[in-house]
């Protein structure tokens, strides 16, 4: 037995040295890992589906699809020129509501990498037609939204967490809001006090924009349906669950009706749904059944209760900044789903960990700042960026990065502690 464990832990730490070393994609590493598992029998080939959530499977390609329509019929654009328009292009002013727009998106999308991309393409639009640097708006739009974790849709980790816990919508925010949105001020504070020659000095040449809103919707009827849906589907997520619809079924229905009605205009579009990443979630979540079935969880889970002893001020202080270094440093996926499967463990053993599942929620949040391989959002973001021309600086961003983490880390520690004292 002792033979099966080290394999399984050699493994799945195998599978994060890849990644983390960029020698392999997530969904290489992760793949070939369950191949290995499955090869030394120690998951079975039928029974290994089992540790599968395919609730969270369902959520996330239904929110793709949708998100994705939205960025086909130039929503995201759209909004992005009204908020210049409507700030008159006073920069501050515009990444003040930029961040507030993006927040509200992020909230309820559970893809964040998609509206983080389009914003950013829009940003730099915008940027570009106002002759000012999108950089500043960039960095605090992404240290900003790698934090926002108030909703169990706004990431892929609070929804693994959430999910995990069996925490409905309104448990979920009624314990993360404060520690979220307290981080948010101090960070945004920071930024702004860090920027604000920048912010001050920018001279942008229009207080209107040039171009239209109307102009980038390419399809008026499809946009106010899509629109439509997209809200209805926020509303399913709140009510949904007490009439018995899980966020995963909310999100396939809404995501059904838009393909069956867009037909050929959005029909497409699930093309470019993130196949990789629904697959790499299935396949870490097998990974650590693999660790489950060897007993390996429940070694962890006794040896944390043991030095930790459950919900105490020690555990809630430990599991936070173990989450959050850890996050700042390697991709937190798989590291949440094996922390999920310990603080079950832990429960099962009669052990109170309820605020831990709260100082693990918010440590994989705030870790996402440190470095920009701590998230694949980091990453993407930035070669957008570098793209268009916008050189970032990984060190400078880690300099910055993990100022961040420590500063909104410490916070958090300090109103969990109050929260559960």
């Amino acid at each position: 037995m002792m033979a099966l464990k080290l394999i399984a832990l050699a493994v799945f730490v195998g599978v994060y040295l890849l990644v983390m070393l960029g020698l392999r994609e997530l969904t290489v590493a992760s793949l070939t890992g369950v191949a290995i598992l499955i090869l030394v029998g120690i998951l079975d080939p039928k029974g290994m589906w089992g540790h599968v959530d395919f609730d969270i499977i369902a959520l996330l390609i239904g929110t793709m699809v949708v998100v994705e329509a939205l960025n086909g019929i130039g929503f995201f654009r759209w909004i992005a020129l009204h908020v210049a328009n409507i700030t008159k292009c006073d920069p501050l002013k515009m990444f003040l509501l930029f961040i507030v727009v993006s927040l509200a998106l992020d909230a309820f999308t559970g893809d964040a990498i998609v509206v983080f991309l389009t914003m950013v393409a829009t940003i730099i639009e915008v940027s570009d037609l106002l002759d000012v640097d999108p950089r500043p708006f960039v960095l605090g739009l992404l240290f900003t939204v790698n934090i926002h974790i108030s909703t169990p849709m706004s990431d892929l980790p609070p929804l693994i967490i959430a999910a995990g816990g069996g925490f409905t919508f309104f448990e979920y925010v009624s314990n993360v809001w404060l520690p979220c949105y307290a981080s948010i001020a101090a960070l945004l504070t920071i930024f702004i006090y860090m920027n604000r020659n920048v912010f001050l000095g920018m001279r942008p040449r229009y207080i209107r924009m040039p171009i239209s809103p109307s102009e980038v919707i390419s399809d008026r009827k499809l946009f106010y349906f899509s629109t439509s849906i997209f809200l209805a589907m926020m509303v399913g997520f709140v009510i949904g669950p007490p009439l018995g619809l899980s966020y995963g079924s909310v999100a396939l229905i809404a995501a059904a009706i838009l393909l069956i009605v867009g037909g050929g205009k959005i029909g497409p579009l699930i093309r470019e749904v993130d196949w990789e990443a629904v697959v790499s979630v299935m396949c870490l979540s097998i990974l650590v059944g693999g660790l489950e079935q060897t007993g390996l969880i429940e070694d962890i889970a006794a040896f944390l209760a043991s030095c930790i002893g459950g919900g105490t001020p020690l555990g809630i202080t430990v599991i936070l900044w173990l989450s959050s270094l850890v996050s700042a440093m390697i991709a937190n996926i798989p590291y949440t789903i094996a922390m999920v499967s310990v603080l079950k463990t832990m429960e099962a053993q009669g052990i109170y960990t309820y605020p831990l599942w709260w100082a693990l929620v918010m440590g994989t949040g705030l870790g996402g700042n440190g470095t920009i391989v701590a998230t694949y959002t980091n990453i993407v973001v930035v070669n957008e960026a570098s793209k268009k021309g916008y050189r970032i600086d990984p060190k400078a961003f880690a300099r910055t990065g993990m100022t961040f983490v420590f500063l909104t880390t410490a916070i958090t520690n300090v109103i969990l502690l109050a929260m559960f004292s």
